[in-house]
């Protein structure tokens, strides 16, 4: 029987980097964190509303079904996760939540590929953990890039500080982490990216 498309990006997702030598075979990129994204960051959503999210009809994972729907005119993108729920819960976990749609696009994560697999620095080394969790999101996202040197990328996430002038206008989708992608700002913001950064989508 052949492998369903989760459990192929299950085998795949922390190899293909290595197979490729730093490579993806596409050169469209997403960089996708999860809470504040796919579905509202629960501790900040407590902070501005005083209020449980999960209590007030939100679910994990819910806004997969708008990050589907929009990727859908570009069948080459692949997705990097840059959630630390990857670390917490687990790959495997996290890509069953995606479901295989948006599974099968993932070719890697931030943590795994700085730190196990990256050539880094003079010494072309790994990036040591310690220095990962002191590094935010933006750096992340800026050493994988240089690393992974896809020709295209975007980054969704809710985590805005040290992007810089030019990450923001051309690459960032920025989200509201007690909406993330349930916000129509921010679908409108994802398209209008994935066109100036991946071209036209070739599917009619």
């Amino acid at each position: 029987m052949d492998a369903t498309p989760l459990e192929l990006a299950v085998t795949l997702a922390p190899l293909l980097p290595v197979a490729t030598a730093g490579r993806v075979t596409s050169p469209q990129v997403v960089y996708l964190g999860v809470s504040g994204v796919l579905h509202p960051s629960a501790s900040l959503y407590k902070l501005m509303f005083d209020k449980n999210c999960w209590q007030q009809g939100h679910t994990e994972y819910e806004g997969t079904f708008y990050l589907e729907r929009l990727l859908e005119g570009w069948p080459s993108a692949r997705i990097v996760l840059t959630s630390t729920q990857v670390w917490s819960k687990g790959l495997q976990a996290v890509l069953q939540c995606l479901g295989p749609g948006l599974a099968s696009r993932v070719i890697g994560y931030t943590f795994d590929d700085l730190t196990r697999r990256a050539e880094l620095g003079r010494q072309g080394q790994p990036m040591s953990p310690t220095i990962y969790w002191t590094m935010t999101r933006a750096e992340v996202v800026r050493h994988h890039v240089a690393w992974l040197q896809p020709d295209a990328w975007v980054a969704v996430d809710d985590e805005a500080a040290l992007w810089t002038v030019d990450e923001r206008r051309g690459h960032c989708v920025l989200t509201d982490p007690c909406k993330g992608l349930l916000d129509p700002a921010a679908q409108d913001r994802l398209m209008t990216l994935l066109v100036g950064n991946f071209g036209i989508s070739p599917v009619s």
